[in-house]
């Protein structure tokens, strides 16, 4: 839970003649309505993008890399599981038992949904950068290419992102007030003006935005002309129409990845601005309506892949037809693993089911 502010937040900020029920339904329709159909869309969407590419994960790996990224979406997804029972709390026990999952929420959840946010951005990196290698080095593709080596990143990525972010479940606990309302307190590092400008600010959005976007976009563009110069070189055949596929959703991740993640830059010029951050946040702050939006902008991008593969993949698209229709035989993916060409840098989930 980052923290701008030098003061704790307690539970009787919240004044008894505030009127609650704008809050109140605020969390139950975002948090609830919004929230929960989001994570069960992610969920569902995810499941069938694991059915479908799970069985080509150890021929490919750009299908490797798609598959960790459905699970990292999937957990995100998972953790914020407890903002949509945050609303339901608060339609049923009234603002303050919606406050005691919020405050359990801002202290350990959305601090694991960071996690799980972190190892997704690594694993869309590391997509895009298999797509790179794949289109713009060819000669390094046999080499760098493999499912062993996304394995081996995968692993390391996901240790550096838990690894960072550990320190951030043990900067606050959870008392009780007189009361019996539950309200965090900071321990006294958060307050170190040092640790707040290298850590939470410099370090955290080098690491969770700027590097990461940056590198996206350089790489996208990269792709792009490099493809562009292919298809005005060559007639467009088969295997040309199965990497324009794939290419166009990497290109698609990284557009909503960029889009969704600038929220969390907005979110921390607001902490500056709207000092202390957690009572402006809070029921009749300045920000009350906002307090979600950044959490529901993550989700949506954890739920937004498998949307992407049905509009940009036409094998994806296909499949998925199947097995809804429970027709598993009515499309049968193209083996593009003859054509020197494109071997197993370019059967990516679009790739290896495009007809």
């Amino acid at each position: 839970m980052d923290s701008t502010t030098d003061r704790d937040f307690t539970a009787t900020s919240v004044a008894v003649t505030l009127n609650t029920q704008p809050c109140i339904l605020y969390y139950f329709i975002i948090g609830t309505l919004v929230g929960g159909f989001t994570i069960i869309i992610g969920l569902f969407g995810n499941f069938i993008s694991l059915v479908i590419l799970g069985k080509d994960r150890k021929k490919s790996s750009t299908i490797q890399a798609l598959c960790l990224l459905a699970v990292a979406d999937s957990l995100l997804l998972l953790a914020y599981l407890s903002m949509a029972v945050m609303g339901i709390r608060g339609m049923t026990h009234g603002n303050n038992g919606a406050l005691h999952v919020g405050v359990f929420s801002s202290v350990y959840m959305f601090e694991l949904a960071r996690i799980f946010n972190q190892v997704s951005t690594f694993l869309t990196m590391i997509l895009m950068w298999q797509r790179y290698v794949a289109v713009c080095l060819p000669h390094k593709a046999k080499r760098l290419c493999t499912v062993r080596v996304v394995n081996i990143v995968s692993a390391c990525s996901s240790a550096i992102a838990c690894l960072f972010y550990l320190p951030s479940f043990f900067l606050y606990s959870i008392k009780t007030s007189s009361e019996g309302l539950f309200y965090p307190v900071s321990h006294p590092l958060v307050l170190n003006t040092y640790f707040q400008t290298i850590y939470s600010v410099i370090l955290t959005y080098l690491m969770s935005y700027i590097i990461p976007v940056v590198s996206l976009l350089y790489m996208s563009v990269t792709i792009l002309r490099s493809l562009k110069s292919h298809i005005n070189a060559a007639a467009s055949t088969s295997s040309q129409h199965a990497r324009k596929d794939l290419t166009k959703s990497s290109i698609a991740i990284v557009i909503i990845f960029v889009l969704c993640q600038s929220f969390q830059p907005i979110r921390r010029v607001l902490m500056w601005v709207y000092d202390p951050f957690i009572p402006n946040v809070s029921c009749g702050g300045d920000l009350q309506y906002f307090a979600f939006i950044p959490h529901i902008a993550l989700m949506i991008n954890s739920s937004a892949n498998f949307s992407v593969y049905i509009l940009f993949a036409r094998g994806f698209r296909g499949k998925v037809i199947a097995i809804l229709t429970r027709r598993r035989n009515a499309v049968t993916p193209a083996d593009f693993s003859s054509n020197p060409g494109v071997s197993t840098t370019n059967t990516g989930a679009m790739a290896s089911t495009a007809n």
